[in-house]
């Protein structure tokens, strides 16, 4: 009998301000995606701003403190939090 060896899913909501500039959103998506499956993306940006959310189902529970540390380092990120669903 084969076990199963899949990762533990845990799906997290994040809230994600920063300054708007050209690439921004590739950033977040980009840095995310290594932690789990995105889910859905959702960003809009007024040329000053740009704010969003992400839903993500990370591969680890344990994950998402990495991922909001890692998050937290792109240029121009102002604020990320999870947010409950």
């Amino acid at each position: 009998m084969k076990l199963n060896s899949s990762p533990i899913v845990s799906p997290a909501q994040l809230e994600i301000l920063g300054f708007d500039r050209i690439g921004f959103v590739e950033e977040v998506t980009r840095f995310s995606s290594d932690y789990g499956h995105i889910v859905s993306v959702y960003f809009e940006a007024d040329g000053v701003r740009s704010q969003g959310f992400l839903k993500i189902n990370l591969h680890h529970s344990d994950r998402l403190e990495n991922l909001i540390k890692r998050l937290k380092a792109i240029t121009g990120l102002v604020r990320v939090r999870r947010i409950e669903a």
